[in-house]
């Protein structure tokens, strides 16, 4: 055999093994030293744990805050719904401080021994003062007699020719209206003329 030839099939082993080698890897089989260590396989199992960990602190942690901002949204409900309660109570207080002392003025007008013009000043006395006193609530009366007929501000139950008027004008008042800051709180029912067509 020739050197030549003897190089050649060398050469055709060396392939043959290189190729099982790489048929070998591509199996999925591995040496000893591709394989992952014990020690590598600890430490990514005590990466994970931490990471658990601080995740479930972080979980905790926001949970907490969650219960906080919850306790502290009870609170403000309870204490504004104090607050409110104690507003309208102390407004209503005011108004019937006003109301009783008219009440103590009618104590006394009927109490009183005194003839029908003496007691019609004093009833008039009266009228005034509740009228005030609702007033500084923010009620006050309805001009409505001789005005245009608003549907928003009066209630028309009657209605009459009108023989002088350009429009629907309140002629006459069965039931005095009021507004309440600036709002109907009641309308005024009244009898209203209506223009006569031609």
């Amino acid at each position: 055999m020739s050197p030549d030839t003897q190089d050649m099939r060398l050469g055709n082993i060396q392939s043959s093994d290189s190729s099982e080698v790489t048929g070998a890897e591509a199996n999925g089989e591995h040496t000893p030293e591709d394989l992952p260590s014990n020690a590598d396989m600890v430490n990514e199992g005590d990466e994970l744990r931490l990471k658990l960990a601080e995740a479930e602190a972080k979980a905790e942690e926001n949970w907490n805050m969650y219960l906080r901002a919850l306790a502290d949204l009870e609170n403000y409900q309870r204490r504004t719904a104090r607050d409110l309660e104690f507003t309208i109570r102390s407004g209503k207080k005011e108004m019937f401080l006003k109301l009783l002392a008219i009440v103590d003025d009618m104590e006394r007008a009927l109490a009183a021994d005194a003839d029908y013009e003496s007691l019609h000043q004093g009833v008039e006395m009266i009228m005034r003062k509740l009228l005030d006193a609702l007033a500084s609530e923010g009620v006050k009366p309805i001009d409505a007699l001789n005005e245009p007929f608003d549907p928003r501000l009066h209630e028309a139950v009657a209605a009459c020719d009108g023989e002088d008027v350009e429009t629907e004008t309140v002629v006459e008042e069965f039931r005095r209206g009021y507004t309440y800051c600036n709002e109907c709180l009641r309308p005024t029912m009244a009898r209203v003329a209506v223009p006569k067509s031609d």
